[in-house]
């Protein structure tokens, strides 16, 4: 492929993704509504989640849509659940809140209350036993930023 069409296909694909309804990656991510940042971040995760080897943990940690505060207790919740039962540790994933997880999510339904969001995603794949996750969110410098979810949401 020549670099001109290189450049053509590239500026085609940048200004695709910026339009509305187009898919939110890195930083573009966190300008849009909670269910929008958990709906992108979700999918993202699950697809890693479902690779073998797949490392959700790093995925995590480099999500720019994913508060510090988040990664530090998952990391802590881990890291005791070792300590206490090397080997398995803690035997699920507690992002998801579950040992399996579908293939993606859609929104369930979502409530704002100020700075705070929660929302609730739903597995697509098993409409007669759909898997539920809840995400809490944070709005950071007008920026919306997953802060608990699965096993860690504030129920």
């Amino acid at each position: 492929m020549s670099l001109r069409r290189f450049s053509f296909v590239a500026a085609v694909l940048l200004s695709a993704s910026s339009l509305p309804g187009g898919p939110a990656h890195g930083r573009e991510a966190v300008a849009a509504e909670p269910g929008q940042v958990a709906l992108e971040f979700f999918n993202g995760y699950v697809a890693v989640f479902q690779q073998p080897g797949g490392d959700t943990m790093t995925f995590l940690q480099g999500s720019p849509v994913v508060t510090e505060r988040f990664k530090r207790a998952l990391e802590k919740l881990y890291r005791q659940a070792q300590e206490e039962n090397p080997g398995p540790g803690y035997g699920a994933d507690a992002v998801i809140g579950g040992q399996d997880s579908p293939d993606r999510f859609r929104v369930k339904g979502s409530k704002v209350e100020g700075e705070r969001a929660r929302v609730v995603l739903i597995g697509v794949e098993r409409p007669e036993a759909p898997m539920e996750v809840k995400v809490d969110l944070v709005r950071d410098e007008g920026q919306w930023l997953i802060d608990a979810s699965g096993d860690l949401s504030k129920d």
